[in-house]
């Protein structure tokens, strides 16, 4: 006889407390029953699903760090690049607050107008200057006002070109003044073309310690040679010394010097304030200490003369810049062929190049010219046969002149390509001698110079 069923209850992890009822039949002492297994497999589907999501989540997250890495990395980078560029933008502030970029007034322009139309008639009343000169520039000037006129009427945004012109006007008629001889016939070269390789290089007296300073060659009334160097020892900004040197022998051995005390100290009135200074003609030219002034120092009468730039900027207004600003190189005297220049910036011109021709006698300003280069975009700037050539940054070893303006035709370029080398980043100073030809180089405490090719 069989024996009736039995019902066995299991419990299955397929839910939570989830029961499946099984029902069995019992043979003996045992019990059969058939059970289904299937809700126990292992989700392999599910699992290789999950194990997918899991691999791209490590992906994602791998992918996410690296540019979490990457970017620590960049952004002190990054940090220090505005950095940079905000120092350089600082730099320009002052034209924003000195109203470059505003409303040019018609008062100015017709003040300006009158002044050059003064000019040109004292000019014209002056038989030296080449009348037909004077005529050219009177008609352009009556044409000039023509505009100006209907600017006010119809057209009040090309002031600022009209500005221009009349800079060029200005430069034309100081161009218009006849020159010496003797100086046209000294000058009669093209625009240079190329510099030679370092033909002396030497470490100045006072050594790497003072870094900023100035040196050449300067020849006295007999035609005999005079080197001389001088350093600011004093924070890289003001001296009170000059050393002389016989001969190029004595200054390249360092012997037979003559230390010439300009005065008492660094700090006192009429102090060297810069590396713009030059020794020309026995007299010793530079900025005076804390002011706008142009100092003259006579080496036979030990005296000093002191003079006012109108309107030049100084104490690191505007010195040479491009990358890194040269400390007080506001005020630069240079020489060449046609005598003594001083090179500057003023607000009047937009913190653009000035350069004004010099009386060594009097220290008095004979002629100006307005460039638009604007000084603090180049490193340094010196003079050969009244063309005011500009210099840039190459790289550390490598400067190049970049520009010329002729003050003899008003003539402006950019475009020259004349590298020439150095030993370290920053050029503190430049200076052609007429006396041989050659430009002379300060470089942080070395003293260089090339030989110059028209």
């Amino acid at each position: 006889m069989a024996k009736p069923p039995i019902l066995l209850l299991f419990l299955l992890p397929l839910t939570a407390a989830s029961l499946q009822r099984v029902q069995g039949i019992q043979t003996g002492d045992s019990c059969l029953c058939r059970m289904d297994f299937s809700a126990w497999d292992f989700p392999v589907q599910s699992y290789e699903e999950a194990e997918s999501l899991v691999e791209k989540c490590q992906a994602t997250f791998t992918t996410l760090r690296e540019q979490v890495n990457l970017t620590q990395y960049k952004v002190p980078k990054i940090s220090s690049s505005v950095g940079t560029l905000t120092q350089r933008v600082r730099q320009y502030e002052y034209l924003n607050k000195k109203g470059l970029y505003n409303a040019l007034h018609f008062r100015q322009l017709d003040s300006e107008l009158e002044g050059l139309e003064t000019q040109i008639k004292d000019f014209h009343k002056n038989k030296a200057v080449d009348p037909s000169k004077t005529r050219e520039l009177t008609n352009e000037l009556n044409s000039v006002r023509v505009k100006v006129q209907s600017l006010q009427n119809f057209d009040k945004f090309n002031l600022l070109a009209m500005r221009e012109h009349l800079r060029t006007l200005r430069n034309r008629l100081e161009s218009c003044r006849t020159l010496d001889s003797n100086h046209q016939s000294q000058c009669s070269r093209r625009l240079l073309s190329n510099i030679s390789s370092p033909a002396v290089t030497k470490l100045s007296i006072y050594g790497k310690s003072y870094p900023y300073g100035s040196w050449g060659r300067d020849n006295k009334d007999d035609g005999s040679a005079v080197y001389w160097v001088t350093a600011l020892t004093s924070s890289n900004k003001y001296g009170n010394y000059l050393y002389t040197y016989p001969s190029h022998e004595d200054f390249m051995s360092s012997r037979n010097y003559q230390t010439i005390t300009v005065t008492s100290s660094y700090s006192t009135t009429n102090a060297i304030q810069g590396p713009g200074s030059v020794l020309y003609k026995d007299a010793f030219y530079y900025n005076c200490y804390a002011s706008g002034n142009i100092c003259k120092y006579d080496l036979q009468t030990k005296t000093i003369i002191s003079v006012s730039l109108p309107g030049a900027g100084y104490s690191d207004k505007f010195p040479y810049c491009y990358y890194s600003c040269s400390v007080f190189t506001d005020i630069d005297f240079a020489t060449d062929e046609k005598g003594l220049w001083v090179i500057y910036a003023t607000e009047e011109n937009y913190g653009n190049v000035v350069v004004s021709k010099v009386n060594t006698t009097n220290l008095a300003v004979i002629q100006t010219w307005r460039t638009r280069l604007f000084k603090k975009s180049v490193t340094n700037t010196f003079m050969v046969c009244g063309v005011l050539y500009a210099t840039r940054y190459v790289n550390t070893y490598q400067e190049e002149v970049f520009y010329a303006f002729d003050t003899a035709n008003g003539y402006e370029t950019s475009a020259l390509k004349l590298p020439f080398e150095k030993v370290s980043s920053t050029i503190q100073y430049l200076n052609y001698s007429p006396f041989d030809q050659r430009l002379y180089l300060f470089n942080d405490g070395y003293t260089m110079a090339f030989d110059l090719f028209f």
